[in-house]
């Protein structure tokens, strides 16, 4: 074959191509970027589709995410009624208050009701440094927050919701109301379901 001037035998040629192979020699696998989408591909031939993100583009991604600023975070545990939770979901206030939360419905027995009489597990997360601010929103629905043990939320935290409100923190962005989508059901010890 004659390439640029220069002639060469096919074994030549496949020496030649390694230097573009090599290329990727050290770098880790597209599939452990963090922007990587979860699925089935690459193929085992190595295909995947035209329309996923390219190296670059990964690599641009996973240096945005690790630029991000984890916000130090506390959270306490609480049971809360209907009207309560009304007022502290409310993304105006929360934002105001400086906190955010997840909360989750008790089903209806002997902790909770219906109406205005259904209970709600909640964690609310905040900075240390908006404590006040926060126990003072809380004292506003009639809940002693100072009532209830501060956590310190693990910086190392996977847990998903944990990670998001501290980033978001992070950013400034505060004030986030997560409803779980199912109903708990409060088990006492004990009893067979326990």
């Amino acid at each position: 074959l004659k390439c640029g001037g220069v002639v060469a035998s096919a074994d030549d040629l496949r020496l030649l191509s390694m230097p573009a192979v090599r290329g990727r020699v050290g770098r880790k696998p597209l599939t452990e970027y963090q922007g990587w989408p979860k699925g089935i591909y690459p193929m085992s031939d190595g295909w995947v589709p035209p329309c996923y993100p390219k190296e670059e583009e990964l690599i641009a991604y996973e240096e945005r995410m690790n630029a991000r600023k984890k916000a130090t975070l506390v959270k306490r545990h609480l049971c809360m009624k209907e009207p309560q939770l009304l007022q502290l979901r409310k993304r105006e206030f929360a934002q105001k208050s400086e906190y955010s939360m997840l909360a989750y419905a008790i089903a209806e027995g002997e902790y909770s009701g219906e109406g205005d009489d259904r209970s709600y597990f909640a964690i609310v997360f905040y900075e240390p440094s908006k404590k006040s601010k926060v126990e003072r929103a809380f004292k506003i629905t009639g809940l002693e927050l100072a009532d209830y043990e501060q956590v310190v939320v693990d910086p190392d935290s996977k847990m998903e919701q944990e990670e998001k409100f501290m980033y978001a923190h992070g950013a400034g962005e505060v004030g986030e109301v997560i409803m779980g989508e199912f109903e708990y059901q409060v088990v006492p010890k004990g009893s067979p379901e326990y």
